[in-house]
């Protein structure tokens, strides 16, 4: 990563390489086509150019141009997503003590953006000190600086949208988690949000991928699991907490979500860490 001062009249050269190339803007503007379409990037904004793509500069800087570039190597396949399709609360596999699996997760950055927040310009100027000192023992901060500065421009993604369903779906999320221990009613859900069951649940499952029912039953299943590695109360106890009267209920809903019944998660939980020794 690097800053660098584009003098007026200079343009970027054309090349195509095998990393990303995250350019921010601070002052003038640089004028870039990637794969045939021109951008041109201005004060406050950012482009993402693409590995394997052809870009260049289609027009010289007609002011001194203050840019900030990181280049950056991503192995995994890569592909565009518009936006309003991305499903920020689509739950991720439940996790327990016994996977030794890495989970696929999904990061979303922006392609082309106006820049919202002045932080973003002290991250990368952080960035640019640590780099510079070019010792081991400064590359794991740096490591973690980019990832706050990757947390940002996601956030940047995700709020630029207002998306009148989205907030519904947040609504709802909030609702279940207030009602995680009471008896469940779609009908109450209703009017005490002041939609119909219908646009509830179809605002909910268009972000989740979930009905109101298997989302409350989800993040149940992760309140027991909880309580079972933290607390002594009984399976009936705990099945109270999370709002289910019927213990065969709670045993089959467990079972799906964790893979395994309560009792025997919680024994197994037990067996393995009271013996692990101190570290």
């Amino acid at each position: 990563m690097s800053k660098v001062k584009f003098p007026k009249s200079i343009q970027h050269y054309e090349r195509t390489f095998s990393l990303y190339d995250i350019i921010f803007v601070r002052s003038g503007t640089l004028y870039m086509t990637e794969d045939g379409i021109p951008y041109e990037i201005r004060e406050n904004q950012m482009l993402v150019l693409e590995p394997g793509k052809l870009h260049y500069g289609h027009i010289p800087c007609e002011e001194d141009t203050l840019i900030y570039y990181i280049h950056v190597q991503h192995l995994q396949a890569r592909r565009l997503v518009h936006a309003e399709d991305i499903r920020w609360l689509t739950a991720l596999p439940i996790t327990t003590y016994r996977d030794l699996e890495p989970q696929e997760q999904f990061m979303y950055i922006p392609k082309f953006k106006e820049l919202n927040t002045n932080q973003i310009w002290s991250l990368l100027n952080d960035m640019i000190d640590l780099r510079n000192l070019s010792v081991v023992e400064q590359m794991l901060p740096l490591q973690a600086l980019f990832g706050q500065l990757l947390m940002l421009l996601q956030k940047m993604s995700k709020t630029s949208l207002n998306y009148h369903s989205q907030q519904i779906c947040d609504d709802i999320i909030v609702y279940l988690n207030e009602h995680l221990d009471k008896p469940f009613r779609l009908e109450e859900m209703s009017q005490r949000l002041n939609f119909s069951i219908d646009y509830l649940t179809k605002c909910l499952k268009k972000h989740t991928d979930l009905t109101p029912l298997q989302y409350l039953n989800r993040i149940r299943m992760l309140k027991a699991r909880d309580l079972l590695e933290h607390s002594e109360l009984s399976l009936r106890e705990i099945s109270s907490h999370v709002g289910i009267s019927d213990m065969n209920y709670f045993f089959r809903l467990f079972r799906k979500h964790i893979g395994m019944p309560p009792a025997k998660y919680r024994a197994s939980f037990y067996s393995v860490f009271s013996d692990r020794p101190m570290i």
